[in-house]
């Protein structure tokens, strides 16, 4: 999996791409973990590019949110795409972790 950190406004963007998995959920957690424990307020999830996701993900995504609920810190997605679009709904992450189709929308916290 690739990540990549930028700032936007006041949050920052973690940019997932390939497949997200239990294999690879250290490289996901280091970048969360200093975002926690920074001052960041807002931590966007950008997964539009992720091609896969398994159980474990979803696992790791519902354990980050309780994570940052419980500091009083937003945590969202952005962009699901496809078969990752289709997980994520079954899942039903959103009840947990607000979903929205473009980081601008995120930011703002309005659906668009």
């Amino acid at each position: 999996m690739r990540i990549t950190q930028r700032v936007l406004r006041d949050a920052l963007v973690l940019e997932l791409a390939d497949e997200f998995t239990y294999g690879n959920r250290k490289e996901f957690s280091v970048p969360v973990e200093r975002s926690r424990v920074s001052a960041c307020r807002h931590l966007i999830l950008n997964v539009e590019h992720v091609t896969y996701m398994d159980s474990a993900a979803i696992g790791l995504l519902a354990l980050t949110a309780q994570q940052f609920k419980g500091e009083n810190k937003r945590l969202s997605l952005v962009g699901p795409q496809g078969t990752v679009k289709q997980i994520l709904d079954l899942s039903n992450i959103s009840t947990i972790i607000p979903t929205y189709p473009s980081e601008e929308a995120a930011v703002s916290g309005h659906a668009a």
